[in-house]
């Protein structure tokens, strides 16, 4: 497993466990630097992500290793990405990790949508793969897959797509739905190589 796989996963895996502390978005308390690679207009977030990743760009406060944004309904996102694309998706988390090693800091980023039923996440994630040019075809297997699930069943059932490269950026989608909970989210993760 590559090095920029496997801080995917640990992205994925802390926003889906909930490891990291979190800063609400919406908070008017100074709790920390205003991230330079934020800017909100009109009640749209947007994330420059076509910089070089850095503890200013994501608000993350000296020893820490992550910033967590977080709102209690989704909101608009839109993550300007290297080649000049964007990403626009509604979501309650968006988190930057930085982790430190012999070769420097690498970065990572994290997504994450509110828990709706599984044909509402089946629509969230047809448009976030359309939007990174990757075929939603996998996704009516997965939803059929939930939906032929018995009802008590409390293994999740987890969808990934591959993986698309923006500039030093790659980001892939993943989502889980547990039947017996009948609902899912879905995640995107990122790592700049």
């Amino acid at each position: 497993m590559g090095s920029a796989h496997l801080l995917l996963v640990i992205t994925l895996l802390a926003l889906l466990t909930g490891c990291f502390t979190v800063r609400d978005n919406r908070s008017t308390a100074p709790e920390g630097p205003e991230p330079t690679a934020r800017t909100v207009v009109d009640g749209v977030e947007t994330w420059d992500l076509t910089f070089e990743p850095s503890e200013e760009g994501f608000g993350i406060e000296g020893d820490s290793t992550a910033e967590i944004y977080e709102t209690d309904e989704p909101r608009t996102i839109v993550l300007k990405l290297p080649g000049g694309e964007s990403l626009r998706l509604d979501a309650q988390v968006i988190a930057f990790s930085r982790f430190s090693g012999a070769a420097g800091d690498r970065y990572t980023v994290g997504v994450r949508g509110a828990t709706v039923e599984p044909e509402d996440l089946g629509e969230q994630l047809r448009v976030l793969l359309e939007q990174l040019e990757t075929s939603p075809d996998e996704v009516d297997e997965f939803i059929a897959e939930v939906n032929d699930a018995p009802a008590d069943q409390t293994e999740r059932v987890r969808f990934s797509s591959p993986r698309v490269t923006f500039g030093d950026l790659r980001l892939g989608v993943g989502a889980n739905v547990a039947p017996i909970a009948e609902g899912g989210r879905f995640t995107l993760g990122g790592a700049w190589d």
